[in-house]
């Protein structure tokens, strides 16, 4: 066996020696796979499937207060659960009463989704590529956005999910979110400052309304829920002559 080129080892040897980029996709299709019918595929993955359901009744009731203490007639408006997921939360807004589309850029999330809640409609996207061709009355994003890890992606998956609300629409953000500025504790969430969000939902015209804050007692993670609309007149207007 003749020797390698001095050059193809090095080569080699960088292609060793360079750190693997993360790949979203990649990464949630095979923990779809391998997870399948567990809500471990979307909740905390060290916990049992027990933990992970009273977690998810929790951010349910959480989300459906908040909901409706924004929203009248639910059974007269369109609802977007963008990032949902298995459709969890999904479920809980068709039995509200919404017109419901969920859409989740995981083939194999959606087909889960897709069998937990038949009376919604399910759609594979991408947030930042977001492109339905209507708008809804209220868009929910829900332990979504600090998977988006990459930054241009985040502001491009923001202005999607924007370009989605009506005007007059009220969008719902649950997230972890990272005022310390603190290193990520792995390669698929990338928690982001509250100022962030405002900054660049700020830019979009939307403004922040109402924040709250609970605990998820099992992993002991604070999670916040942030609604935004977009300013109004008589309330952007400076009333001073």
């Amino acid at each position: 066996m003749g020797m390698v080129p001095m050059r193809t080892w090095f080569q080699r040897l960088l292609a060793r020696m360079r750190p693997r980029m993360f790949s979203a996709q990649r990464y949630w299709e095979r923990r779809h796979q391998r997870l399948r019918g567990s809500l471990r595929t979307v909740g905390h993955i060290q916990l049992d499937e027990r933990a992970n359901a009273e977690q998810y009744e929790v951010k349910r009731t959480h989300i459906t207060q908040m909901i409706r203490r924004h929203v009248d007639a639910p059974d007269e408006r369109t609802l977007l659960d963008a990032g949902c997921g298995v459709g969890v939360l999904t479920e809980a807004y068709v039995k509200m009463g919404f017109d419901v589309v969920g859409v989740d850029f995981s083939a194999g999330a959606i087909q889960q989704a897709r069998l937990r809640s038949v009376n919604a409609r399910f759609l594979v996207q991408p947030l930042e590529r977001l492109n339905l061709g209507r708008t809804f009355d209220v868009v929910t994003v829900i332990d979504a956005l600090l998977h988006v890890v990459d930054d241009a992606h985040w502001v491009s998956a923001l202005e999607s999910i924007h370009r989605h609300l009506n005007p007059e629409g009220v969008l719902f953000i649950l997230d972890w979110l990272n005022d310390d500025e603190e290193a990520a504790p792995t390669a698929h969430v990338k928690p982001r400052p509250l100022a962030q969000y405002e900054k660049c939902l700020g830019g979009f015209g939307l403004t922040l309304i109402d924040h709250e804050r609970f605990t998820l007692a099992h992993e002991g993670a604070t999670k916040d829920l942030l609604v935004f609309r977009h300013a109004r007149i008589d309330e952007s207007s400076d009333p001073r002559p």
